[in-house]
């Protein structure tokens, strides 16, 4: 290091020294100087970005408020629009309140207009039950704001006239509806007097049907109408009127109709009938019963074809029959009951009262019918063996039939009970043996005396054995005279077979025991019982004169006693046709009144018939006692009682 300059003096000196540590301190410190300034730098650049982060945040706080203030407004706005949007509405609301309010008033012309229609058909017009509705609801909008409606009673009592207008309309039209029925009937009628039966039924359902397609919309609006009202208003007595009017205008030929109908069926089965006048009331009742029926059906049905909708909705609902259709069924039901009643009080034949009764039990009314409960009654000797059919619906339309249907029964069955107990004293009670029937017990004591039967038992598989083999008697004459018609057919008459009708019970009797033809065919394989029988049976025809019995003889022997045969007759009468506990008390007192005979009349007149056969020169038997006889002939009698029910 040399000086630019001669050093001279000590401050020269201490100059150029300290010029000299400055240099070469500053050549050492260089780095961090230049880092130090580069820091210099960097302080400076964030001051300066400082700066303008302070300004942008200010900025942004600007911003921020002026976004509040935009909110704000928004907020305002949208609140002020709901608030217009409801008002709207509620003007809209308004309006349509008015319009609907105004509309009430302004059908008044179009309403007074269509009912002040000339013509008769204007209820048939499509407008005219919408226009009737409209009327109730305008009455029903005028009362419930007549406070604050601009002349509501006026409009109001126009309206009221609107409505009683359509009323007025569909009554007269209903009534010249149904007497245009009535009319057309009766010219029908007149053209041709001897129209049949078909034919006027068709008239009096086929036209009224016809009718109610366009009238049943009308009557079934005011029959809604009438049950909704108050008692005694102007529906139900405008509803009142119209039913009346068709009651009446179907009275008026149905009536007739029922009546030469039920003569014409009577009277039918009067000429149709080869047998006695008891069977025709009951074939006549039988059908008088099912013609009424459906008469009754078919009113009931064509009734709700015109009123309160159809008959099939009604019947699968819980709706009532009207009061005045049952009022009206009933009247056409006292028809049947002026021709059925008078044959009920008349008669006094146990038969007919029977056959009557079973009738009218086949269409009694099912629910009001009482089932005895035989089965818990071991003890009882009677069981009803028929048991009461009802083939009818169980159905309101039928209420009508059945009250008097029913009420002809209980009549009906008292008089069979009456005259049954009658029957009973003077057939049984009171029977006297006549000199037939004298006669009779005679020869049936010949020949038990004869063939010496004194079991019971004995004569019953007799008369039983006789009754089938005089059936295979007959039986082989009809194959005979079959045989016969053949060989005469093939010309072989040489061959034909000479039996006749001669043969006796005892030839068939034998015929059977020795396997000929006839025995295993006819009645089957005869069981070794069977065998026995007829073996027994076929010793007893030996002590017959001749050996054998003629069919005179059977029937003699099968001779059952007059009341016992009264009283089994009785109980095929009577046996279900009426309530189970007075049958058989009914039946008990005929089986008192027939065992009290047989055993007072029965078995004295066995006894006195054997002791004049023991008293005659030729007696048939002297060793069986009168009062063996007697005993036989009561027992073989009432063994046929308990059998009545076989």
């Amino acid at each position: 290091m040399q000086a630019a300059e001669p050093i001279e003096t000590i401050a020269q000196f201490l100059e150029w020294y300290g010029r000299e540590e400055d240099r070469l301190a500053e050549g050492q410190d260089q780095e961090a100087h230049a880092y130090a300034e580069l820091l210099r730098q960097r302080a400076s650049q964030c001051s300066s970005m400082l700066c303008t982060i302070g300004d942008i945040e200010g900025q942004l706080a600007r911003m921020e408020s002026g976004y509040q203030a935009a909110c704000e407004q928004t907020q305002s706005v949208q609140q002020a629009c709901a608030d217009l949007g409801v008002r709207r509405d509620q003007l809209m609301l308004t309006t349509s309140q008015v319009q609907a309010h105004l509309s009430v008033y302004n059908t008044l012309g179009r309403i007074s207009q269509l009912l002040n229609s000339p013509g008769d058909r204007v209820c048939l017009d499509p407008e005219f039950l919408p226009s009737l509705t409209r009327t109730e609801e305008a009455i029903a909008f005028i009362n419930a704001h007549s406070a604050t409606a601009r002349d509501s009673e006026l409009f109001l009592m126009r309206f009221a006239q609107c409505r009683m207008r359509a009323l007025s309309l569909i009554k007269m039209h209903a009534l010249r509806v149904f007497k245009q029925l009535g009319a057309d009937i009766g010219h029908a009628f007149e053209k041709n007097p001897s129209v049949g039966s078909s034919s006027r039924s068709a008239a009096l359902y086929v036209r009224f049907r016809a009718s109610a397609t366009h009238l049943a919309p009308l009557l079934r609006a005011l029959h809604e109408r009438a049950g909704v009202a108050e008692a005694g208003s102007t529906e139900q007595q405008v509803l009142l009127d119209v039913q009346n009017a068709y009651f009446h205008a179907r009275r008026a030929w149905l009536r007739p109709y029922i009546d030469d109908r039920l003569k014409a069926i009577a009277r039918e089965h009067e000429q149709a009938s080869d047998s006695t006048l008891p069977s025709v009331h009951v074939d006549s009742l039988r059908d008088w019963c099912a013609f009424m029926m459906n008469v009754c059906a078919d009113e009931y049905r064509i009734y709700y074809d015109f009123f309160s909708g159809s008959a099939d909705t009604v019947a699968g609902s819980s709706f009532a029959m009207s009061p005045a259709l049952r009022a009206y069924l009933d009247s056409l039901m006292t028809i049947f009951h002026e021709h059925v009643r008078p044959i009920v009080i008349h008669e006094s034949d146990v038969a007919v009262l029977a056959g009557l009764s079973l009738t009218l039990l086949t269409y009694h009314n099912p629910g009001n019918s009482e089932v005895s409960d035989s089965d818990n009654d071991d003890s009882s000797s009677v069981v009803s063996s028929r048991k009461s059919i009802s083939y009818a619906p169980v159905d309101s339309e039928l209420d009508a039939f059945y009250a008097v249907v029913d009420q002809i029964l209980r009549d009906t069955q008292q008089r069979l009970v009456y005259k049954a107990q009658s029957f009973i004293r003077a057939n049984i009670s009171s029977y006297k043996v006549s000199k037939d029937d004298g006669a009779a017990v005679a020869r049936w004591v010949q020949l038990c005396l004869r063939l010496r039967i004194t079991d019971p038992e004995e004569l019953v598989t007799l008369v039983a054995q006789a009754s089938i083999t005089v059936d295979m008697q007959q039986q082989q004459q009809q194959q005979q005279r079959q045989q016969q018609q053949r060989q005469q057919q093939g010309g072989d008459s040489d061959r034909l077979s000479s039996t006749g009708a001669s043969s006796s019970f005892v030839d068939v009797t034998t015929a059977a025991l020795g396997g000929g033809t006839a025995a295993a065919d006819i009645t089957g394989e005869p069981s070794e019982t069977t065998a026995r029988s007829t073996s027994s049976i076929a010793g007893l025809l030996k002590r017959m004169p001749g050996g054998h019995m003629a069919t005179d003889d059977i029937d003699a022997l099968r001779w059952i006693y007059p009341p016992v045969k009264s009283y089994r007759w009785l109980v095929s009468q009577i046996d279900g046709c009426i309530d189970f506990d007075v049958q058989q008390s009914v039946l008990d007192e005929a089986l008192t009144a027939c065992k009290q005979n047989l055993l007072n009349q029965g078995a004295r007149f066995v006894r006195e018939a054997s002791s004049k056969d023991s008293q005659s020169p030729t007696p048939a038997n002297d060793d069986i006692h009168a009062d063996q006889l007697a005993h036989l002939f009561v027992t073989y009698n009432l063994n046929s009682i308990e059998h009545v029910f076989d």
